[in-house]
């Protein structure tokens, strides 16, 4: 890795554990106190080996509550910190919509080696600036969403050894109910580099009889790599008049400086909320390039269909997802190759 990237990565974990670090120390002394005493006040030495087992094991969902709710303290503390910076000086706590993501992926992407990850995403919202700014640190890449796969993100997006960190304050101009205007600043890492970078994102929605659609353009100015410029049209319609069931389709274009036309990626699915706790989909990705770069020997590159299951289990900011795939890549030649995800996910604050 870079060596100029480091710090950035050091601050990432430098406040996670100053998130947590309270608690820890907290759930020291509370450990302690629970191998000396129980709720009716007798000794545990009193107990059988099997018995302090079965009570220590009750006590982790404790443990754990305490941890989290703590931890989402601290960062609400700190949302409020900087919103001080920002904004007046008029309370506003229970409009704090700030929320941090930690994600652990274990993925194998088609003809891949199987690979271990994490990611860590912080969203602060400024509500004394009339939610107009956003502070954004993030080690994803914002340019993709949920549904993305590496078959259908050109090349140089999808090489994971050039994961982006990214820190930006966003201003948002909602010109309409249907319409938004987003300008970013901030530092990212891209190109093995530490980079400046200026975004604009216009958003445009709206609902046409049964079907919802958006369109919303990115154009991303590095300093060092240039222009990005990246183009989403998206459809989507309820099934069988269930809002929780719906058909959706995904297009996008991405134009890069240094690389010949643009790359076309297409991502088809069905998606059902079974609850509030569960959700279930089933996709269909293609990628396109209209022109050849770099190694790429094939225009086309390949196609991919996957499964996913979303579960919270345990506890609402805790869940878990299944994505396994079966995919043709251009990469072996369009052979068949399976594929997967598993990723648990943490959530702290209010998403």
């Amino acid at each position: 890795m870079n060596s100029m990237c480091r710090p950035i990565f050091s601050r990432c974990r430098l406040l996670i554990c100053l998130l947590f670090l309270p608690t820890s120390s907290l759930l020291a002394a509370d450990a302690g106190e629970s191998e000396n005493t129980i709720d009716s006040g007798v000794v545990e030495t009193d107990q059988s080996p099997t018995e302090r087992a079965v009570r220590a094991f009750k006590n982790v969902g404790v443990y754990v509550d305490d941890a989290q709710q703590r931890a989402s303290r601290n960062f609400n503390d700190f949302v409020l910190q900087v919103d001080d910076f920002f904004g007046s000086s008029s309370s506003s706590a229970i409009d704090n919509k700030s929320w941090a993501r930690i994600r652990l992926d274990l993925s194998k992407p088609g003809d891949e080696k199987v690979k271990l990850g994490g990611t860590v995403k912080l969203r602060i919202v400024l509500p004394r600036t009339e939610k107009r700014f956003r502070l954004l640190l993030s080690t994803e890449d914002e340019d993709s969403t949920v549904s993305d796969a590496d078959i259908a993100q050109p090349a140089r997006v999808a090489n994971k050894s050039d994961q982006s960190v990214s820190l930006a304050l966003r201003f948002i101009r909602t010109a309409r109910d249907n319409a938004s205007l987003n300008f970013d600043l901030g530092v990212r890492q891209r190109d093995g580099a530490v980079q400046t970078f200026g975004r604009i994102n216009g958003t445009i929605e709206g609902e046409q009889g049964e079907w919802y659609g958006r369109f919303s353009n990115n154009y991303y100015y590095y300093s060092k790599s240039g222009f990005q410029n990246k183009i989403q049209v998206e459809a989507r319609r309820t099934l069988l008049g269930k809002p929780s069931l719906f058909f959706r389709s995904s297009t996008g274009f991405e134009w890069i400086k240094g690389s010949k036309g643009a790359s076309i990626s297409e991502t088809l699915g069905v998606y059902a909320e079974i609850s509030p706790r569960k959700a279930v989909a089933v996709e269909a990705l293609a990628g396109y390039a209209t022109a050849l770069n770099g190694d790429s020997g094939s225009r086309y590159r390949g196609t991919e269909l996957r499964f996913r299951w979303r579960h919270s289990v345990w506890r609402p900011w805790f869940f878990y997802e299944v994505w396994p795939s079966v995919s043709w890549p251009a990469s072996n030649g369009y052979d068949r190759a399976y594929g997967g995800l598993f990723r648990v996910e943490f959530i702290i604050g209010q998403p």
